[in-house]
C-alpha cells in the first residue's frame, strides 16, 4: 500500500472518499501535485499557461487594469512562479499561492505573497484575477442513471484505486437544481460547490469592486455538445496523461468550467457578469497595437533581434488561436 494511500485511509477513517475530497489531497496534500519542489508551470514542468507563452499577456492585463482606473490592493489567485502578476504595473499588488516553492520564485521576484486569503491583512480591493486557477479547485462528480443522481467515490482498499458511486448528497442535488441541469445517462457533470464556496471566501474577505479569471469552460446551453462524457482530464510533462487515480501526486487534474454556474453565482453574491472569449478581451484591450508594434521592428531587425522578434509574434499568436488559448473564456464580474 502506497504512502499516499495510507495518509488517505488514517485522515479519512474509511476506504472510500468522494472524488471532491481526493482531488483536494491528490493536488494540494504533502504528497500533493503542486506541494513538492517543481514549478509545474514553466516549460520545464508539466504545463504552460498564457503568461508563460508570452508576456504579452500580462502587458494587456496591465493596460487593461490602468485603464479601469484600479489600484487598490490587486490581488492574484494561483500565481505560480509570478509570469503574470509581475507584469502588473504597481507596487499595490499581492500573490496568493498555496505552493511554497512557488512562493519561493514570487519572493525573488520581490512580489507580495501569502499562502492562503486569511493571510492578507485588508478588506477591500479594486481587483482580485486569476488565470487558469478555477479548474484545479477541486470538483466533485454527478452521474445519472436510473432516474436517479448518484455520486463518483474513490475506493481505497486496494493499492490501486479504483471507482465506485454511492446515493449524491443532498448538496449536489441542490447544486444540480439550482443551475437547472438536466440528468443525461451519457455525461458526468462535474459539480463546482467548492468554486462557489471559494467565490464566497474573496467576496467576504476582499469585497472587491472587480473580479477577472480565464480559464477553459462551457456555457451550460453548450454542454451537450462536447463529445466527452467527461471533462476532467490530467497533465504531465506538457501532454494528457492518464485517468485521475492513476499517478495521484504525479498528474495535474483539472477540468472544463461551467461558466454559467459561475455567473449565477457571482449574481447571488450581487456582482454583474460578462463572459467573453480571451480572444476578444486581449483584441478588446491593445492586442493589434503590441502586434503592429512587432512587426513594423521585424522590418527593421536581423539576426538574433530578428529571431527574438519572431518567437514574440509566435506568442502572441498563440494567445488568440480560437483554438487553443484564444478559446478560453474571460469572466469579468463588477460589484453591483
Amino acid at each position: 500500500m502506497t504512502e499516499f494511500n495510507k495518509y488517505l485511509q488514517k485522515k479519512y477513517r474509511t476506504n472510500k472518499i468522494f472524488f471532491d475530497e481526493y482531488m483536494e489531497e491528490a493536488l494540494y496534500s504533502k504528497y500533493g501535485f503542486f506541494n513538492n519542489d517543481k514549478v509545474r508551470s514553466k516549460r520545464s514542468g508539466d504545463f504552460l499557461t498564457s503568461p508563460e507563452v508570452s508576456k504579452y499577456f500580462g502587458k494587456i492585463l496591465n493596460q487593461w487594469i490602468q485603464e479601469s482606473d484600479l489600484d487598490l490592493n490587486i490581488v492574484e489567485f494561483g500565481s505560480g512562479t509570478g509570469s503574470l502578476i509581475e507584469q502588473i504595473n504597481t507596487e499595490n499588488k499581492f500573490a496568493v499561492e498555496l505552493s511554497s516553492t512557488a512562493r519561493v520564485e514570487l519572493s525573488k521576484k520581490n512580489i507580495q505573497n501569502v499562502a492562503s486569503l486569511e493571510e492578507l491583512t485588508f478588506n477591500e480591493s479594486d481587483l482580485v484575477f486569476g488565470n487558469e486557477v478555477l479548474d484545479n479547485i477541486p470538483c466533485s462528480v454527478a452521474v445519472f442513471k436510473d432516474n436517479k443522481w448518484y455520486e463518483k467515490v474513490v475506493n481505497l482498499e486496494e493499492e490501486i484505486f479504483s471507482y465506485d458511486f454511492v446515493k449524491a448528497r443532498k448538496e449536489i442535488i441542490d447544486w444540480i437544481e439550482i443551475n437547472q441541469i438536466t440528468g443525461d445517462e451519457n455525461i458526468d457533470i462535474e459539480v463546482q460547490i467548492n468554486i462557489d464556496k471559494f467565490l464566497e471566501n474573496i467576496i467576504h474577505n476582499l469585497n472587491p469592486k472587480t473580479i477577472l479569471f480565464f480559464d477553459y469552460g462551457f456555457e451550460q446551453k453548450d454542454r451537450v455538445e462536447r463529445k466527452y462524457r467527461s471533462l476532467l482530464r490530467t497533465y504531465k510533462d506538457h501532454h494528457l496523461s492518464v485517468d485521475p487515480i492513476l499517478e495521484p501526486g504525479n498528474v495535474d487534474i483539472t477540468y472544463d468550467i461551467n461558466f454559467s454556474s459561475v455567473k449565477r453565482k457571482l449574481k447571488t453574491l450581487g456582482y454583474e457578469s460578462s463572459l467573453l472569449l480571451q480572444r476578444d478581451f486581449l483584441i478588446n484591450n491593445g492586442f493589434n497595437e503590441y502586434f503592429d508594434t512587432l512587426q513594423n521592428k521585424l522590418l527593421l531587425s536581423e539576426g538574433i533581434e530578428n529571431l527574438k522578434i519572431n518567437s514574440y509574434l509566435s506568442g502572441l499568436k498563440a494567445l488568440i488561436d480560437s483554438n487553443g488559448l484564444g478559446g478560453f473564456y474571460c469572466l469579468e464580474a463588477k460589484k453591483i
